[in-house]
């Protein structure tokens, strides 16, 4: 059968290579991809990328394109969002912001002052997705991505949200506990880059306790935050150290505490991903262009194409997706939840799973931040959104009321990149 793509934000040639490599490994066939992003240079290296894969499987009927989002949307059967608003420029702005307020962060995309502004310069993009898209389902990569999944929703959209830390994550466990990756059982849930491996095994043997030792040695400072999470919350987190220093109120409470976890210049430490982050999207530009066409094809394990072949080939697959919360999750709300899925003739089966207390209430916490962005972004109310930022957990332990309420202001009036014209104007 055909199938058309719309991948919105085509400019990151990592991610669209991966993508590609995968459809042209696939079942999938007569496929059309439509490439959107609006950096100009960076498309037209990317399609010649793609066009110089596609030719070496002919069969597949793989036919790129470079379209305006509008033509990009009509008629495809499936929107692949991955774009990021302002890009590497507005997360530094975020991160210099915050940190004059006090607030530190090492990465700034899911929670925290960098997290609400990333979600207000997405969300318009995504809102021009819902209005234009007739398909049938989205496949949301773009963060905040919890709740910017919970906005295509809002909007009537059938999608889901897609993140590989929790397969990444298995990787790093099998490492520590040197396990073959191939005979670790696990199983993890949660909100997006705040999961928790509830199940943990190798054959019928129970490895918590094996890790648990390891974390008491020195093992422990190449994990820091996630071994402290382990020890007093009782699972291991999804996501590295340096993102779940930003998601509870533990780690970042001053310089002296983010060295008392994390070495300078290292993941973690203070503003890293926008001190480092232009750097690696130019060399991983200039690595693509000289191996993309020379490098072993092989898929990624991104859950993009599996989902894809399962809904539109009925064959079965395996993943960890964001969807609704229907009552498989009991501990957290109806909102968005990361959950094993089984896609199963065409139909996606989320697995019913428990949380222990401590660990539910982390994530419910991240939940309930998640739901005020979209609901002061659907209603057009800034008082949602400042109360959005003071329950932040890292934002409520370093700041007062008042104190919240001028980071907003600063963080709002420093964009470049368009806000909400409800922000602006009262900005």
């Amino acid at each position: 059968m055909s199938l058309s793509i719309a991948l919105v934000g085509a400019g990151s040639a990592v991610f669209t290579r991966n993508l590609l490599v995968d459809l042209l490994l696939s079942d999938l066939e007569d496929l059309d991809l439509r490439l959107v992003d609006p950096d100009q240079k960076r498309l037209r290296r990317v399609q010649a990328m793609a066009e110089a894969l596609a030719e070496r499987f002919p069969a597949k009927g793989l036919r790129v394109r470079s379209l305006p989002l509008d033509e990009a949307l009509r008629g495809s059967q499936v929107a692949v969002l991955t774009a990021d608003v302002g890009g590497d420029e507005a997360l530094a702005r975020d991160y210099q912001v915050a940190l004059r307020h006090g607030v530190d962060q090492t990465i700034g995309d899911t929670l925290g002052p960098g997290g609400l502004m990333k979600f207000l310069r997405n969300a318009p993009l995504v809102d021009e997705v819902a209005e234009r898209f007739a398909g049938r389902i989205v496949l949301n990569y773009m963060n905040p991505l919890s709740p910017l999944t919970a906005l295509l929703w809002a909007r009537g959209v059938e999608a889901l949200g897609l993140c590989h830390s929790i397969p990444e994550t298995a990787k790093t466990l099998a490492r520590y506990l040197e396990v073959p990756l191939e005979a670790l059982s696990y199983r993890a849930a949660g909100v997006n880059h705040l999961s928790w491996f509830v199940e943990l095994k190798q054959g019928p043997e129970d490895l918590y306790p094996r890790l648990r030792t390891l974390a008491e040695g020195p093992l422990w400072r190449e994990d820091p935050v996630r071994f402290e999470l382990l020890r007093y919350f009782g699972l291991f987190p999804s996501e590295s150290s340096a993102h779940a220093s930003e998601y509870v109120p533990y780690f970042r409470k001053g310089l002296e505490a983010v060295r008392r976890y994390f070495a300078p210049g290292m993941p973690g430490d203070s503003g890293y991903y926008a001190k480092t982050h232009p750097e690696f999207v130019r060399q991983s530009a200039v690595l693509l262009e000289k191996e993309a066409l020379e490098a072993p094809l092989e898929r990624s394990g991104e859950y993009a194409v599996p989902l894809l072949e399962g809904l539109f080939l009925d064959k079965e697959a395996s993943l960890y997706a964001t969807l609704p919360n229907r009552g498989e999750l009991p501990e957290l709300l109806p909102g968005p939840v990361e959950l094993p899925v089984e896609v199963r003739k065409g139909s996606l089966l989320p697995l019913p799973t428990r949380l222990p207390p401590g660990p539910a209430a982390l994530s419910r916490r991240m939940q309930e931040v998640h739901a005020l962005y979209v609901q002061g972004y659907v209603h057009r109310d800034p008082t949602l959104l400042l109360q959005a930022l003071a329950l932040d957990p890292l934002t409520g332990a370093l700041l007062g009321l008042r104190e919240v309420e001028g980071l907003f202001r600063d963080l709002v009036q420093s964009q470049t990149a368009p806000l909400p014209d409800f922000l602006r104007k009262g900005a």
